[in-house]
């Protein structure tokens, strides 16, 4: 009763004033889905002499479906348990953490002892709270990326003809300092379409007069998606992601990367986990190295990632092009010969290096925390940590020579404990490793996302990494620069 962290909450409360309170929205949809009461304040509250806005959610712990709520806010804690006295630890059968709060970045408090809350009930699903364009008479506008429904608004607006940049200085305006990575439109149909989309999306949108000193402008890219026959289910989530934020993509199968001159068609390619097999093997999806050969009409659709694919996507680069991978699909680096290195080893006495085994380490689906370089242009919209679902992910080393080499890393671990919900056994190997990283290969990049950021459409915390990347592929100098 004494120690908060053992304390089960009376309620969590999630503040209007957060920065992506559009997402704490969606989690709220989430909750409503499954049943659970949410409520919102109708005006300004106070509780435990912190205060909150009206707007704020409200979930009471005094509820019917109280167990399932504490799953979607508290850590899961998966006991070690093991085969015999000393023996070696026996493995969680699935995922085992997923707190839904932490993959979607929500900010939360936990209320333990009594409060009292203007509230209402909210019954069926939660809108996004209507926004306002601040300082409407301006000659341009500024968009954060810390907000995910921003990029949907950013693809509305190149839509409609809008120009769009990004700050790759910070801007003074309006008694504010916007850092660098904002968005900045201007013309065409913008101040209409912001007006829209503040008012449906919630997105924070503030009119400017200031011209940015430094800035790139932003085009829509040529979007490929890797997939294959019989289909990938880290494919069609990712398809339906692209869809809800309004990225227009083309699946693509491996007999068309196979097939080369692929700068013409795209500026960035998206391989998901299992494009590349662990190792960078390739076979299987009913393909090379598959165990049938489908339809004769169904053959373009056939196969992985393999070392005859890498060359293709080498030039790719070279030429320009941005190269996309998630979980296994970093193996791509390994085939390039890039200076990166698997960290998850250890030495054998006679000095070689070999993979750390079950008995010392294995981390299932588990939410773990990592550190964040927010300077980094695909890191825009970032804080210094990010909660990332990891699922025996790839984790990097990078050689001494990796930055003259153009390699640098994104995010990496900076404890020994990095769990935050599941199980994590030997997570103290995990220390000082790198989870994602850019590489310059000609005059494209290549992108390593070791974690799973876009975890069956989930980890809305993460999703900025990749849209970032994404919209990063045609970034140049801005006319709006002086």
């Amino acid at each position: 009763m004494r120690d908060p962290a053992r304390r089960d909450p009376r309620a969590y409360i999630m503040s209007a004033s957060q920065p992506d309170f559009p997402t704490a929205t969606k989690f709220v949809n989430a909750l409503r889905h499954a049943g659970l009461t949410v409520e919102r304040a109708t005006r300004d509250f106070s509780v435990a002499g912190k205060s909150y806005p009206a707007g704020s959610y409200v979930v009471p712990m005094a509820q019917a479906f109280r167990a399932h709520a504490l799953d979607m806010f508290e850590p899961q804690d998966h006991p070690n348990d093991f085969a015999y006295p000393g023996g070696p630890p026996i493995r969680p059968y699935d995922n085992a953490g997923y707190t839904l709060a932490y993959q979607m970045g929500v900010q939360f408090d936990r209320i333990l002892d009594g409060y009292t809350c203007p509230c209402e009930r909210i019954q069926g699903m939660a809108s996004p709270a209507p926004a306002t364009v601040a300082n409407r008479g301006g000659t341009g506008f500024l968009l954060s990326p810390r907000q995910n429904d921003v990029f949907r608004a950013v693809n509305q607006l190149l839509k409609g003809g809008a120009t769009v940049s990004r700050l790759s200085a910070p801007l003074s305006a309006n008694g504010k300092t916007f850092p660098a990575g904002t968005f900045h439109a201007t013309g065409g149909s913008a101040a209409q379409t912001l007006e829209t989309a503040a008012r449906e999306l919630g997105v924070a949108v503030e009119g400017v007069n200031a011209r940015p000193a430094s800035a790139d402008r932003v085009t829509a890219p040529r979007i490929a998606l890797w997939d294959t026959y019989g289909g990938s289910m880290p494919s069609g989530w990712t398809r339906w992601l692209l869809e809800q934020y309004e990225f227009p993509f083309t699946v693509v199968y491996t007999p068309e990367l196979d097939a080369g001159r692929l700068r013409a068609k795209y500026d960035v390619i998206v391989l998901v986990t299992g494009a590349i097999q662990s190792g960078g093997g390739g076979g299987g999806g009913g393909g090379r190295g598959g165990r049938f050969t489908p339809p004769e009409e169904f053959r373009h659709m056939v196969g992985r990632v393999t070392d005859q694919t890498a060359p293709h996507l080498r030039r790719f680069m070279e030429e320009g092009g941005q190269v996309i991978t998630i979980g296994s699909s970093t193996a791509l680096a390994y085939m390039l010969g890039l200076p990166v290195h698997n960290a998850l080893v250890e030495r054998t006495p006679d000095g070689q290096e070999r993979p750390l085994v079950g008995d010392k380490y294995y981390v299932p689906g588990s939410v773990l925390r990592v550190a964040v370089d927010s300077t980094a242009s695909i890191a825009a919209g970032s804080q210094g940590h990010a909660d990332v679902m990891f699922d025996n992910s790839p984790v990097f080393r990078l050689s001494p020579d990796a930055a003259a080499k153009g390699v640098t890393p994104i995010a990496w671990f900076d404890t020994a404990t990095p769990l935050r919900s599941g199980w994590a056994w030997g997570q103290n190997y995990l220390e000082g490793g790198v989870t994602m990283a850019e590489a310059r290969v000609g005059r494209g990049k290549l992108y390593l996302f070791g974690p799973e950021i876009l975890f069956r459409a989930q980890p809305h915390g993460t999703f900025r990494f990749f849209f970032n990347a994404l919209l990063d592929a045609n970034r140049s100098p801005s006319p709006l620069t002086p």
